[in-house]
């Protein structure tokens, strides 16, 4: 044994020293107390079951503590103890609740069988226990409740009733009914296992079934509440047949069942019903169970399954329209306030067909601010050309605005992070990762339509240190500690030097000079972390000193659900750089799946043929996330300080019920939209998310009217484009504009839609997120006598123009990619213009560069190499072939048209050289032209 030990001790891989310590700890328990059994000695068998406890709790205390000082340091103590004290405190009633009613349920077994009496006591009370600390959200939900001021029309009560009790005695319900079955199972077992079994197990079983039956009998009573969701007829919510025929079944159900478990319950009555049925009184114990099971089953299947099905299709199938109109009005009501529709601006947009040089001269800044770059062509640009480290790493890239010399303007920005697991494998060391490789550095900028010649963005910050072209811009801190990659934890203020930035040849070192992390000021901190990490290396590393600090839930996203675990967070968090410094702002929504009488997203995924979450991107995080959901708000920002790691959330939505009711079980943790410094404001935005959400359940619920709802005579889907060479529905996209009768330029988010089966745009949804008018919903629909160009017409008319279509399979058959980007939907002074940049990049490329930008106005469509050239070519009819060229057939011989196609096709290839895409179309079209000829006169 000792040889056995000082081997583990020796082993090289010290990463499992403390899964050997705790190993070795609980088989010395295991091993006092068995020995303890098998000598009969109890106070062996006390001492090993001691240590094994005090083992367990060490262990997990280590880690417990570990979680406790990371919160004390972010200043959210109370936070964390609010948690723990309830998870706790549920813990032990419901384990000691849980346990007792077994107990008592089942005592007439204590000397029969009672080993199956201990089993049945301890598991009732451990799921108990563990279910309801689990749970401890809903306690506290239901503890700090509040009333909305919305009433449900078919059972009249506030809507508060259903988001925050009816989920808690729900929750009642299947922990009681969970108790209740393990005491039938352990007295059937009991039962079972016996040859001749004593009255005490028939009793137990009789007992323990006569109050499963009542429990259940409750369980049908909840069920009437429950059918505020029900999803039986034509909507989501209750129709004719759950008003007038479930929900008094429901209650009838009830009745019997609670009448059918006093009959278990009373000693003379089961007797007499097993007489009946001809049992004898000997037999008729389980029996009588039986009958009555059977004959519940039975009345639940007629009551509740059979009858309700033929009144719907008796009585609501053939008058369905009249029959359940008001409850598709409470339908669309309740549907369009769980999703917060019922605060959209609806208007309609008057289309103009006029599109003049002057329109352009008057929004020049709308025009200097259309996105050319589309974020994922961007990011393999960044990728390429500004990670400058292998160690470096962009994940995203993403769109935001700022002021820059006096200027609105668009950008797209992207947070350069370290990411040590890019290193050589060699180089991926305990040292290198978690004390000397810490931190990202820095961000790249660039505003959305500026290209160099080269077809690369202009970048208005770049490089390491940062450089910024504009003093608005400039980053004084730019660190980044925390981010969307920094899943590990390092330590700072360690004797080793902590990597800064690489400057040519040789590397820059720092040491942290903030605030964030735990400070490990004395051996204790070690050895918990050390566990927490497991890693005996940290423990026995000479690198920590007492002022080092260790960063743990560096990576933004978890660090904001450790902190705010009621909340869903958004898909995209994005960067600022606010006051020289770095900053992450994550949109979080509040969200229940009890809203009375809304429909779930589950349901609105397939619209028109159209599956949201099949998509890449944000399509999927959206429909994996609240496809159980019914109500969602947008109700909190979490902003995070990329150096210090400092974590504030505040209210943007002050009237949601449900932030209302967190911040009355956290005070203090959440604060209100106006404590947010204005340097941050200015960079808020209606999150992409939520207008994904928004605009598909706006598809089918725009349609407010009963009759038009019910015929789906109007359900748009959202529209499409084409990316690579793959169809995919567009996304909500960032655009600058100006509302209809404002001269004001703002930032705003917009999705567009077309009717089903259809391609021409319908309308488009819009998310204002400028601070003035932050968090409207813009709803513009089109006149429908107009035909409006949806973007799938859009991509149609570019393949089928032949100088663009010609290009196009030109330069694929030529060993290049060709990358569509956005094709973007913009309004401006009544009208709307399309914009597509179009990229190239060769196969031996990383990176793609813009080739065209191809403009459209109704059915004129113009490209160029440049924005601002294609839009002038609007207002410019297309240069026509040579006038040679252009002589009619007949004119010319085999062998001119042979030479004139050989000098359009070396035109083309001199033209492509000099990026004159322009007369690089007219040659290809002379090309075609003399081949065509040559064509015809073969």
């Amino acid at each position: 044994m000792v040889q056995f030990c000082y081997l583990i001790a020796c082993y090289k891989n010290l990463e499992t020293m403390y899964t050997i310590v705790f190993i070795l700890l609980l088989g010395l328990a295991i091993y006092i107390a068995v020995k303890g059994v098998i000598r009969q000695r109890i106070a062996s068998l006390y001492t090993g079951i001691v240590i094994g406890i005090l083992t367990l709790f060490l262990f997990w205390f280590m880690g417990f503590w570990g979680e406790k000082l990371w919160f004390d340091q972010m200043g959210y103590n109370e936070r964390f103890w609010t948690v723990w004290i309830t998870r706790l405190g549920l813990f032990l009633v419901a384990f000691l609740v849980g346990g007792l009613l077994v107990y008592l349920l089942t005592f007439s077994l204590s000397g029969n069988k009672s080993y199956i009496r201990l089993i049945a006591v301890v598991t009732g009370a451990l799921v108990s226990g563990l279910w309801w600390s689990g749970n401890w959200e809903l306690y506290l939900s239901f503890m700090n409740r509040i009333d909305t001021g919305i009433t449900e029309p078919v059972l009249n009560r506030d809507t508060g009733f259903y988001l925050f009790i009816y989920p808690f005695i729900r929750s009642v319900y299947a922990s009681l009914l969970v108790v209740g079955l393990i005491s039938v199972g352990a007295s059937l077992l009991s039962h079972a296992s016996t040859d001749k079994p004593k009255f005490k197990a028939y009793d137990s079983l009789f007992i323990s079934s006569g109050i499963t039956l009542i429990i259940l009998a409750s369980g049908r009573w909840i069920a009437r509440f429950g059918l505020l969701f029900s999803e039986f007829g034509y909507i989501t919510g209750p129709g004719w047949t759950d008003v007038n025929v479930r929900l008094p079944m429901h209650s009838v159900v009830s009745i019997i069942s609670v009448l059918a478990g006093l009959v278990l319950l009373a000693p003379g009555l089961k007797f007499n019903i097993g007489k009946m049925w001809g049992i004898e009184r000997r037999k008729s114990n389980v029996s009588v169970i039986y009958v009555i099971a059977g004959t519940l089953f039975g009345l639940w299947l007629v009551l509740l399954g059979i009858v309700p099905m033929l009144f719907q299709w008796l009585k609501v199938e053939p008058n369905e329209i009249t029959v359940e109109k008001p409850y598709i009005e409470n339908n669309i009501r309740f549907t369009r306030s769980g999703y917060h529709l019922d605060k959209v601006e609806e208007k309609q947009y008057p289309v103009s067909e006029e599109f003049r040089q002057q329109t352009v001269e008057e929004n020049r800044a709308l025009f200097s601010n259309i996105r050319l770059w589309d974020y994922r062509a961007l990011d393999a640009v960044f990728k390429q050309f500004q990670e400058i480290r292998l160690y470096y790493e962009f994940n995203d890239v993403d769109i935001d605005r700022y002021t820059i010399d006096d200027t609105y303007r668009q950008v797209m920005v992207s947070a350069r992070e370290m990411q040590p697991d890019n290193l050589p494998l060699q180089s991926q060391t305990f040292v290198n990762k978690h004390f000397k490789y810490t931190h990202g550095y820095g961000a790249v900028l660039n505003q959305v339509n500026e290209f160099t010649p080269e077809g690369l963005p202009n970048l208005l910050i770049r490089d390491i240190p940062p450089v910024s072209q504009h003093a608005s811009l400039e980053v004084t801190r730019p660190e980044i500690y925390y981010g969307e990659l920094s899943d590990y934890y390092v330590v700072v203020n360690s004797e080793e030097e902590e990597f800064d930035y690489p400057s040519g040849e040789n590397n820059i070192y720092a040491r942290y000079e903030g605030k964030g992390g735990v400070k490990i000021s004395n051996m204790w901190k070690k050895v918990l972390y050390g566990w927490k990490f497991g890693r005996t290396r940290f423990l026995f590393s000479g690198y920590t000193t007492r002022e080092s600090r260790i960063m743990m839930h560096r990576q933004i996203s978890e660090r904001a659900r450790t902190v705010a675990p009621f909340l869903t967070l958004d898909n995209d968090p994005y960067l600022v750089i606010a006051d020289g410094r770095l900053y992450w702002i994550i949109d979080s929504y509040t969200s229940s799946g009890y809203y009375p009488y809304s429909e779930r997203f589950a349901s609105l995924e397939r619209i028109g043929g159209v599956t949201y979450t099949d998509t890449e991107g944000k399509d999927g995080f959206v429909g994996s996330r609240f496809r159980n959901k019914n109500y969602v708000r947008n109700s909190v920002k979490i902003v995070i300080d990329a150096y210090n790691g400092n974590t504030d959330l505040y209210i943007f939505e002050e009237n949601d019920p449900l932030v209302q009711v967190y911040d009355r079980i956290f005070p203090g943790l959440l604060k209100n939209h106006s404590e947010m410094p204005e340097s941050l404001k200015k960079h808020i935005r209606y999150p992409a998310d939520m207008l994904m959400l928004q605009g598909v359940v706006y598809a089918k619920y725009h349609m407010t009217d009963p009759t038009v709802f019910y015929n789906q005579e109007d359900l748009w889907v959202r529209a499409t484009e084409k990316y690579y060479s793959r169809v995919q529905p567009v996304e909500p996209y960032y655009i600058m504009w100006e509302q209809p009768g404002s001269d004001e330029m703002e930032f705003v988010l917009i999705m567009p839609f077309t009717p089903k089966n259809k391609q021409v745009m319908i309308g488009w949804i819009a998310g204002m997120c400028d601070p003035d008018n932050y968090g409207r919903f813009l709803a513009y629909k089109f006149p429908k006598e107009k035909r409006i160009l949806g973007t799938q017409q859009v991509e149609t008319k570019i393949d089928q123009d032949s100088y663009l279509s010609g290009q196009l399979t030109l330069w694929d058959q030529r060993g290049s990619n060709v990358i569509r980007g956005n094709v973007l939907a913009i309004p401006v002074d009544n009208t709307i213009i399309y914009v597509e940049p179009i990229y190239l990049q060769s196969e031996t490329s990383a990176y793609p560069e813009l080739r065209l930008v191809t403009v459209m106005h109704n059915d004129n469509l113009s490209y160029a190499e440049t924005f601002e050239e294609a839009l002038q070519n609007l207002f410019t009819p297309s240069a026509g072939p040579p006038e040679a060229i252009a002589a009619g057939p007949g004119t010319e011989t085999m062998e001119e048209l042979i030479s004139r196609a050989n000098e359009a096709f070396d035109q083309y290839l001199q033209y492509m050289q000099l990026k004159e895409f322009t007369r690089a179309g007219e040659s290809l079209q002379n090309l075609q032209d003399a081949l065509q000829k040559m064509s015809e006169g073969n």
